[in-house]
């Protein structure tokens, strides 16, 4: 089998996903900082504009990591699986907890005490760290599933590799959309979260799909029904990547990176540095835009100066500090 070889397209899309959900996030953050002082004209033109450019992100870097796991050439025994599940609980240890101190501190008027140091490991424990880092939680369970499927991928036949997919959305996702009009969860059947659609997808979009007319449609049908759904009608649960209708999106973007950006990076270092440093831009951005939203200036200025202000900022200050944290002990690899 093949050791490590670098897919060039899968860098674009984690060099340009890393600026994307630091984009979604900054919309976020300021949204919730400024909760009934914006106007809905720029919250509605700020929604459109995260669903068009952000919304296609956290499924795509789940495809590509589920593209390199689950792909038969490469050499994927028990030992390397756990390297890549260790790299995930040293983030839990360190950023999840941290994150988690920090919210349980913050709930006690930032009191340091014992109850507040064991409420933030049970936070950790319980998943109840900052949001965004569920991606961390869910890779470690979809890692820990790969021994399992890769046999499978290894001799499945496309078609039947196709039916599964399709009904894995059916199922899964499909009955997540449906649940969001209800006041109940539909199908609880299915324990499996979600966006390990996206993980076993991956793999088959790297082998057998390719850009066309018919994933152009899907994918402007995806986009549309997000926009009306959440800007006109107020569902703001559409764009959610659980529930699937951003997946036609998503998945044409994928495959737009593979038909025009399966190019090397080396031309290109910014694209090299971000895709680098993606996954520590992923984990450390929050932190910056949660402290430049307490102040008052940046949330009220104009909407072009602030959106741009909290992208800008914490990606620049995330890539350094992602470099310093390089030099520690236990860190390289691992961000």
């Amino acid at each position: 089998m093949e050791g490590r070889r670098t897919i060039n397209y899968f860098q674009w899309i984690r060099a340009c996903g890393a600026i994307a959900i630091v984009l979604l996030h900054a919309f976020v953050t300021l949204h919730i900082a400024g909760e009934g002082s914006l106007s809905p004209v720029r919250v509605g033109i700020e929604e459109a504009l995260s669903i068009t450019l952000t919304r296609w992100a956290v499924p795509a870097f789940f495809m590509v990591s589920g593209a390199l796991m689950l792909d038969p050439s490469r050499t994927m025994g028990w030992d390397k699986i756990l390297r890549h599940v260790w790299r995930l609980v040293f983030v839990l240890l360190t950023f999840g907890l941290a994150f988690a101190l920090v919210e349980s501190i913050s709930n006690q008027h930032f009191v340091v005490d014992a109850q507040g140091i064991i409420d933030g490991f049970h936070r950790l424990l319980s998943e109840d760290s900052w949001d965004h880092m569920w991606f961390v939680y869910e890779l470690i369970g979809y890692y820990l599933m790969t021994p399992f499927i890769r046999p499978w991928v290894a001799q499945v036949s496309r078609e039947e590799y196709g039916r599964v997919l399709l009904w894995m959305f059916v199922v899964m996702m499909g009955t997540s959309a449906i649940s969001s009009f209800l006041p109940y969860r539909m199908y609880y059947g299915v324990a499996i979260p979600e966006c390990f659609c996206y993980y076993l997808l991956g793999y088959y979009a790297m082998c057998y799909l390719e850009l066309d007319r018919r994933w152009l449609c899907a994918g402007a049908v995806s986009l549309v029904a997000m926009l009306v759904l959440v800007i006109v009608l107020d569902q703001t649960w559409a764009s959610a990547p659980i529930c699937g209708i951003v997946a036609p999106y998503a998945i044409m973007v994928f495959l737009a990176f593979k038909r025009y950006l399966d190019i090397p990076t080396e031309g290109h270092p910014l694209v090299a540095l971000f895709a680098d440093y993606s996954f520590g831009i992923y984990l450390i951005h929050p932190v910056f835009q949660h402290l430049m939203v307490m102040v008052p200036a940046i949330v009220g200025a104009p909407a072009l100066l602030a959106d741009v202000a909290l992208t800008v900022v914490p990606l620049a200050l995330s890539l350094v500090s992602v470099w310093l944290l390089r030099f520690i002990p236990g860190f390289r690899g691992k961000i």
